[in-house]
């Protein structure tokens, strides 16, 4: 008879306690079944985890490949290596190689002033014989480069934090005042 009175009293809705005993502390049946939201949250953060990595490993935000622009003048070629999507706070490098073919009197190299809008400048390897920053320049004198010679100039800076930018310039490869020839630059400066 006791038995007959428990069934009754117990509604039918309810699971026994044994059953519940399987499962850990705070989570119940409702936990066992999927929803069907979940299963695009999964796929949300598989696509949103996959394009992160994507992201990083082609170098779209930076961190990618150098970039190597060339160009020629009258008795010379230069090269420039530089990073043309560079992280603000990072620090970055930009080489710039001259080889002569002809004597250069006196081998000058200068950037466009908005190129190096909010960036330290913190190494120029070699120094300058001497340097100026006028007429929306920054102008840096080596001397006489000879025939044969190869000049490479190493510079290093770090961007200064800010919102994202695009900085564009040029840099001039100069005997004394006379242009040899000019490299336009483009740099976009993310967060």
């Amino acid at each position: 008879m006791r038995g007959a009175i428990a069934s009754e009293t117990m509604p039918s809705d309810q699971s026994s306690p044994a059953s519940h005993a399987a499962l850990p502390f705070a989570i119940g049946p409702q936990h066992l079944h999927e929803g069907s939201r979940s299963r695009w949250r999964n796929l949300a953060v598989a696509v949103l985890f996959g394009g992160s990595i994507a992201a990083a490993l082609t170098g779209v935000l930076g961190g990618g490949a150098s970039h190597v622009e060339t160009a020629s003048g009258a008795g010379m070629a230069a090269q420039l290596v530089y990073d043309p999507i560079v992280r603000s706070g990072n620090w970055y490098e930009t080489l710039v190689t001259v080889r002569a073919s002809a004597t250069v009197k006196d081998l000058t190299i200068a950037f466009d002033q908005p190129l190096w809008s909010r960036m330290s400048i913190d190494t120029v390897a070699p120094d300058a014989e001497s340097a100026e920053a006028l007429d929306g320049e920054y102008t840096y004198h080596f001397g006489e480069v000879k025939a044969g010679e190869i000049f490479r100039l190493k510079l290093d800076g770090q961007i200064q934090p800010g919102l994202p930018r695009r900085q564009e310039g040029a840099i001039h490869v100069r005997d004394d005042k006379r242009e040899l020839t000019s490299i336009p630059i483009k740099l976009t400066v993310l967060p």
